[in-house]
C-alpha cells in the first residue's frame, strides 16, 4: 500500500530520488569542467548550468512530502505532534554538517584562498543568503537552498498546529501554492523587491511552492477522496513514466513568453512530487527500480553533505580559485567531492543524528 509504504522510517526509492537529484547539481556544477575535460578526445557536451535547480526542485518536493508525512504520523501517536521535538530534530539533523562547512569556507577565506565577504558569511550562516545583498560568491551560493528549506522548517509547523482539521490545512497549502505562483508572476513582471534576478530566483517567497506541492499531495494522501484517486492513479503502471516524461519535456522546453514558461514552472512543480510518489507506489516499476540500486542508494545517503561539499571542487570556470584549481579539476574534483561528502556523512551527521536521537529517547522516557 502507497500510505504504509510512504510512512516507512526508510524509503529506498527515495534516496534513489535524492542520487538523482545530487547528480542534476552536480552535472551542473560540474558543466565547463567536464567539457573542457572532454574536449582532447574530440568529445563535444554541453550541459546547461539550469540543469542543477531542477535537481534542487526534486529536493524541495521530497522535503515538503516526507516533513508533513513525518508530522502527520507523530499527530496521530500517543505523544502527538510537538514542535519542539520537531526543530530539535531539524537542529541536529541540518546544523552540524552545515556549520562544520561554513566554518571550513571561513577558514579558506581568512587564508585569502576562497573570496568571501564576512558579510556575505555571516548572512549564509544565519540562513538569510537568499535574500542577502552582500556580495556574492560561488563558494556559499548553494546555501540559497538551505534557507529556503530553513523557513519552511520554521513556519510549516506553526501553520500545521493552528490548522488542525484535514480539510482547512489541505485548502491552506492549495491556496498557498496559488499564491505564490501569482506572486512570483506579479514580482516578475515588475521587478518587485530586487534589483537581481539571481536574488529574485533563490527568494523563499518566489520558490516556496515548491516545497508546498510536496506538502499538498502529503495532506492528499490523508484525506478522502482525494487519497482514494491519488492511489488509482498512481498505482497505473503508466503513471511514472508519463509523469517523468512531462517533467522533461517542460524542462527542455523553451518559451518566449514570459507567462507561459511561469505556468509550466508552476505545473512541473505540480508533477515532480507526482512522480517521485509513483515511484513509491511501483517500486518494482521499470523507472522505479533502477532507483533502489545499492550504488544510488549510497549516493542517496550522502547527499546532504555531497550537496553542501560539492560546491568547493565543482566550479564554473568563472569561479574557479587559483589555491584550489587542483582540487578543481577532473577527475580529482569529484573524488574530493565525495570524499569529505563521506568524511561529514560518517563523522558528522550520523553521529550528531544519533545523539539527538538518544536525546529524544531520554527525554521522552523522563516525560513518562
Amino acid at each position: 500500500m502507497l500510505s504504509s509504504r510512504a510512512s516507512d522510517k526508510y524509503i529506498p526509492t527515495l534516496d534513489g530520488w535524492r542520487a538523482i537529484a545530487i547528480a542534476l547539481v552536480m552535472c551542473a556544477h560540474g558543466s565547463d569542467e567536464l567539457r573542457d575535460w572532454l574536449a582532447p578526445l574530440g568529445l563535444r557536451l554541453e550541459i546547461p548550468h539550469e540543469l542543477g535547480l531542477l535537481g534542487v526542485q526534486v529536493f524541495f518536493a521530497m522535503s515538503g512530502f516526507l516533513i508533513t508525512t513525518k508530522m502527520l504520523d507523530a499527530e496521530r501517536s500517543s505523544r502527538g505532534f510537538s514542535r519542539r521535538d520537531f526543530y530539535l530534530r531539524r537542529v541536529f539533523r541540518i546544523l552540524p554538517a552545515s556549520m562544520t562547512f561554513l566554518a571550513v569556507v571561513g577558514v579558506l577565506a581568512l587564508c585569502g584562498v576562497l573570496d568571501v565577504t564576512p558579510g556575505r558569511w555571516l548572512s549564509t550562516v544565519l540562513f538569510w543568503a537568499n535574500y542577502s545583498t552582500a556580495a556574492g560568491t560561488w563558494y556559499v551560493g548553494h546555501f540559497w537552498s538551505l534557507a529556503v528549506e530553513e523557513h519552511f522548517y520554521m513556519l510549516w509547523p506553526l501553520v500545521f498546529v493552528l490548522v488542525r482539521s484535514p480539510r482547512p490545512r489541505l485548502a491552506v497549502v492549495v491556496a498557498a501554492i496559488a499564491l505564490v505562483a501569482l506572486w512570483r508572476a506579479v514580482s516578475f513582471k515588475f521587478g518587485i523587491g530586487t534589483a537581481s534576478m539571481a536574488v529574485f530566483w533563490g527568494r523563499t517567497d518566489i520558490v516556496a511552492d515548491g516545497i508546498l506541492c510536496g506538502v499538498a499531495v502529503a495532506l492528499a494522501l490523508r484525506h478522502e477522496p482525494w487519497a482514494s484517486r491519488l492511489k488509482r492513479v498512481l498505482a497505473h503502471p503508466a503513471a511514472t513514466p508519463v509523469l517523468v516524461a512531462a517533467v522533461v519535456l517542460i524542462e527542455t522546453i523553451a518559451l518566449p513568453d514570459w507567462k507561459a514558461t511561469l505556468a509550466l514552472l508552476s505545473l512541473k512543480l505540480v508533477l515532480l512530487p507526482l512522480a517521485i510518489l509513483s515511484t513509491v507506489m511501483r517500486p518494482d516499476g521499470l523507472l522505479a527500480r533502477p532507483l533502489e540500486w545499492r550504488a544510488l542508494r549510497w549516493i542517496g545517503r550522502i547527499s546532504y553533505s555531497l550537496y553542501l561539499y560539492q560546491q568547493l571542487f565543482l566550479v564554473w570556470d568563472v569561479a574557479q580559485a587559483p589555491g584550489l584549481r587542483a582540487f578543481q579539476t577532473l577527475p580529482a574534483s569529484l573524488l574530493f567531492a565525495l570524499a569529505c561528502a563521506y568524511a561529514s556523512y560518517r563523522w558528522i551527521e550520523t553521529p550528531m543524528i544519533q545523539l539527538g536521537h538518544r536525546w529524544m529517547r531520554s527525554r521522552t522516557a523522563a516525560l513518562a
